[in-house]
């Protein structure tokens, strides 16, 4: 039995395919065998591998897809690897592959054990994942939660594929809204004082019950003596120490998610170093920036927006834009091969000038990537509960953790792609029921760990790929169970190349499926012989272990019981 890695599937097909495409007489037209492209098919159920080369070779040989590919599958004998190959899709090639390429797949896993379904496809990839960055004004909500949970699972996603990767927060801690919470801060302490009348909280300030928790931490750092009178510095000083609390909560609630980064980078550093000017003198050397009303703008419609968009403003205060010029070309000046910023909905305009202005000033703006995480809709009833930093009508992300568990929300969080509106159950995360989809994968794990305690109680030992020969595996169960463990190191490298976790939660959804069904159809303890019960208890070990992995790079704990 090999302890190597599993079987090149993709290999295996693209030698066959074109082997087969050379025998139909489609000669010069056939690529060569490392550019044919093979992939997933979308649903399991249309096999484990599928070829698009038939739309490829159509178009040179001036053919219908679908008639070029039934020519290839006459010269695609089914064998011990190919079981069968169909057309579908008006031209797909789905394979479905036979007996002995499970052969290694057990051992494999047994051999690489928690690396199972990490792989090398970034190998050499330096990668900078910026993601969440909420403002530092207040508490981290519902969609911070999301964000968190997506940006956290591709950088596992990124990390199996072999890339090396880094995480990283971009504090906006300087700007008007800084200044603002530092004097919502002081209206508070005011409205304590009984002085409530004396200074009231701005137009653009924050209200929420947080401001008011911040008032003791932060004023305990500023003397008080100063305070009555609430000169310009008092105040800065004020927002300061109230934007590191609020850091402090921030990174507190992550934790919750067991979301880490490695860096935490200032805005206020940006300023400091004077790199935000040169950003500014950058573009206005390019004749990106003119002046109109007092303020400066960047001439994003000569780059295909609707409107010029102002970079500092008439006060002479930078809107968010220049600043965020001034970070990506200190983060490209770091040398990372890709950079990847996850960002709201209501950023999108933001990035494409960003990207514009970039351009412009001659960054490498093909290794920058913006994935836009869509709302979140949290349910509460039937009602839906609006989030507001200011109004003070928020749903932070540590109340939502603490009421359903890190598990659940991770999970249901990365249900769907994040381009995709969300609408969280907060029944459903927290019942305990097969409805319920982490804890349907979870208990999954739990019964196959089950399993090999029974096992070993009853004197079957522990279990081993060596006796696990799939020709004992010949139930159903059994074989969709082994389809389904064969193909995870390519749904893992498809999920980190094409930037999608959720591929990875659906995945072990349908893995526990197949545990789910293997488990009630098969005994391992009981079995006719002892050869098939021990073959059985090398597949619920394999099984255990990839559900393990999936939930690992989802963030995800596998419990053994439940």
């Amino acid at each position: 039995m090999s302890r190597g890695p599993g079987p090149d599937l993709k290999a295996l097909v693209r030698s066959r395919v074109r082997a087969a495409a050379v025998a139909a007489g489609f000669g010069d037209a056939v690529p060569e065998e490392a550019r044919i492209v093979v992939e997933l098919p979308r649903e399991f159920a249309h096999g484990d591998l599928a070829c698009p080369l038939a739309f490829a070779l159509a178009k040179a040989l001036r053919r219908p897809p679908a008639e070029v590919a039934a020519a290839v599958k006459e010269h695609l004998a089914a064998d011990a690897v190919v079981e069968r190959v169909e057309v579908a899709g008006g031209g797909y090639l789905n394979f479905f592959l036979g007996g002995e390429v499970w052969e290694g797949v057990l051992g494999s896993i047994e051999a690489a054990g928690p690396g199972w379904g990490h792989g090398l496809a970034l190998s050499g990839e330096r990668i900078l994942v910026e993601f969440v960055s909420a403002n530092p004004t207040g508490p981290l909500v519902v969609a911070n939660a999301r964000a968190a949970s997506f940006g956290d699972a591709l950088c596992r996603c990124l990390e199996a594929a072999g890339a090396k990767v880094e995480r990283e927060y971009y504090v906006n801690d300087a700007g008007s809204q800084v200044r603002n919470l530092g004097l919502s801060v002081t209206a508070f302490w005011f409205k304590e004082q009984g002085r409530e009348s004396e200074f009231a909280i701005p137009e653009d300030g924050y209200r929420g019950g947080y401001v008011k928790s911040l008032v003791e931490p932060s004023f305990s750092l500023v003397p008080e003596a100063f305070v009555p009178h609430a000169q310009p510095e008092i105040v800065d000083r004020l927002a300061q120490v109230s934007v590191g609390e609020m850091l402090k909560r921030q990174k507190a609630d992550l934790g919750k998610l067991s979301v880490a980064f490695t860096s935490w980078f200032h805005e206020s550093e940006l300023h400091r170093q004077g790199k935000v000017g040169e950003a500014l003198e950058a573009l206005e050397a390019k004749g990106a920036v003119y002046e109109k009303d007092g303020a400066r703008w960047f001439r994003a419609t000569a780059h295909g927006d609707e409107k010029d968009r102002v970079l500092i403003k008439s006060d002479g205060q930078p809107t968010y834009t220049l600043p965020d010029v001034a970070y990506h070309r200190h983060k490209f000046a770091r040398g990372f091969t890709r950079l990847i910023d996850i960002v709201g909905a209501d950023h999108q305009v933001e990035m494409a000038t960003l990207r514009a202005a970039l351009a412009v000033l001659g960054e490498p703006v093909d290794r920058l990537e913006v994935i836009i995480t869509q709302f979140v809709t949290l349910k509460r009833g039937s009602e839906k509960v609006k989030m507001s930093k200011r109004s003070g009508d928020v749903v932070p992300l540590s109340e939502l953790v603490d009421e359903v568990g890190p598990d659940a929300a991770r999970f249901l969080f990365l249900l769907r792609a994040p381009s995709s509106h969300l609408e969280f159950d907060l029944e459903l995360a927290k019942s305990t029921t097969m409805e319920n989809p982490v804890y349907y994968v979870q208990y999954a794990h739990a019964r196959l760990c089950n399993v090999v305690e029974h096992a070993k109680a009853e004197g079957l030992g522990s279990p081993s790929a060596v006796d696990g020969a799939p020709a004992r595996l010949a139930d159903p169960e059994s074989r969709l169970v082994l389809r389904k463990l064969a193909r995870w190191p390519l749904v893992v490298e498809k999920a980190a190349l094409t930037r999608a976790p959720h591929l990875l939660a659906h995945e072990l959804m349908e893995l526990a499926q197949a545990v789910h069904q293997f488990y009630s159809q098969n005994r391992v303890v009981g079995a006719e012989t002892a050869e098939l019960a021990r073959a059985r208890l090398a597949l619920v070990a394999a099984a255990r272990q990839t559900l393990a992995n999936g939930l690992a790079l989802l963030g995800v704990t596998a419990p053994e019981r439940m």
